[in-house]
């Protein structure tokens, strides 16, 4: 690993894998068995397809204030 935290990827696993630049990781790690996975997911443009590989769940926080809606002007 090099000082900035870069780790090069051998060009026969490249190859293998299919890893290309500008893939796009997610890391999972196992610090109890000093283990790091790099699990290739769409790029950030299928923002929507990367947030379904994600392993962790997500949820959305509850508003905290409900917005105030316009009536519309048709609205009676």
């Amino acid at each position: 690993m090099s000082s900035r935290g870069q780790v090069v990827i051998p060009q026969a696993v490249r190859e293998r894998c299919r890893l290309n630049e500008g893939d796009h990781f997610v890391v999972e790690e196992d610090p109890e068995r000093q283990l790091v996975t790099l699990r290739k997911v769409k790029g950030s443009g299928h923002w929507f397809e990367v947030y379904l590989q994600c392993p962790h769940p997500f949820e959305v926080p509850a508003r905290r204030k409900q917005l105030p809606r316009r009536k519309h002007e048709l609205a009676g």
